[in-house]
């Protein structure tokens, strides 16, 4: 078995076995030490954040301080991430403050089915949890992994009542929307299918996936930006999700791009110790790290 895979099924069994605010306690620590073993993780969350605040003045001391704390908040929400597999629906909207939630459902009500755009922004599992716990018909377009871990977190995804489809499978998850007016799920600030297009995004160049925008708009399919952060701001909740108003673009596909990477720059800016892209991704750097 994967390594890997079984940690992570070690991890969830933890997850049900030790009380929430321990298991959040030594996730955390968990974080620390990866942080502090992994210079080449480090290194990448640390060219984010260059680019994140290349036009602004933030110290060493800052960033390394925003550094850490990604990768503290990344442990938390695999932490999440696990529970999803024994908790119940209530819990999970319980633990949820959403802003915007009505959108999807104005989204839906077109009958052309809708695109939530998100980002690897928070906890995105969670997300679509929080919304087929309220009966939001879920699809998700999902990342090819190893055949071990892509069970493993299938399973976890399925259980919460999300549909998921792998992104090579990515022309009959639109399809199923359109023609059974659900949710799809897509996050769009990475090409993990490696076949995207550059584009501009804050200071330097990154590849997004190739061919959403020209579905959407040949498609006429509604959309909804969105995200999910950890908020510790809210005392009843601990994720605060954000859903904006939904829209039908009939612009170009460049100009909806601009668009896309313009709302994930103004996402990221305001939650980047929340941007969990540990892989190197900037087109002009060297790739050495």
């Amino acid at each position: 078995m994967n390594p890997v895979v079984q940690l992570q099924k070690s991890g969830v069994g933890l997850t049900r076995l030790i009380p929430p605010k321990l298991a959040d306690k030594i996730a955390i620590l968990a974080g620390f030490l990866y942080c502090y073993f992994s210079k080449k993780k480090r290194d990448y969350i640390t060219s984010n954040l260059k680019h994140i605040f290349a036009n602004d003045n933030i110290s060493q001391e800052q960033m390394n301080c925003l550094m850490k704390r990604t990768f503290a908040n990344f442990a938390l929400t695999m932490t999440d991430f696990f529970r999803l597999s024994f908790m119940s629906k209530q819990r999970i909207i319980d633990s949820t403050e959403c802003i915007g939630y009505g959108h999807v459902k104005k989204a839906l009500a077109l009958g052309s089915g809708c695109i939530l755009i998100t980002l690897h922004l928070g906890n995105w599992d969670y997300a679509g949890a929080y919304l087929a716990a309220r009966g939001v018909p879920m699809t998700a377009l999902v990342e090819e992994t190893n055949s071990e871990m892509l069970a493993l977190y299938t399973r976890h995804r399925e259980s919460t009542g999300m549909r998921t489809y792998s992104v090579n499978r990515a022309g009959y998850a639109f399809l199923d929307i359109i023609k059974n007016n659900r949710v799809l799920a897509v996050l769009a600030d990475r090409d993990v299918a490696k076949n995207g297009i550059p584009v501009n995004f804050f200071s330097g160049k990154r590849m997004i996936p190739k061919g959403l925008a020209e579905i959407i708009i040949k498609k006429k399919i509604p959309v909804v930006f969105a995200y999910m952060v950890l908020d510790t701001s809210i005392r009843r909740a601990r994720y605060l999700g954000v859903i904006e108003e939904p829209f039908v673009y009939e612009g170009e596909a460049d100009s909806f791009n601009r668009l896309m990477v313009e709302k994930f720059e103004g996402f990221i800016k305001k939650y980047p110790e929340q941007w969990f892209v540990f892989h190197h991704e900037w087109l002009d750097e060297d790739r050495k790290i």
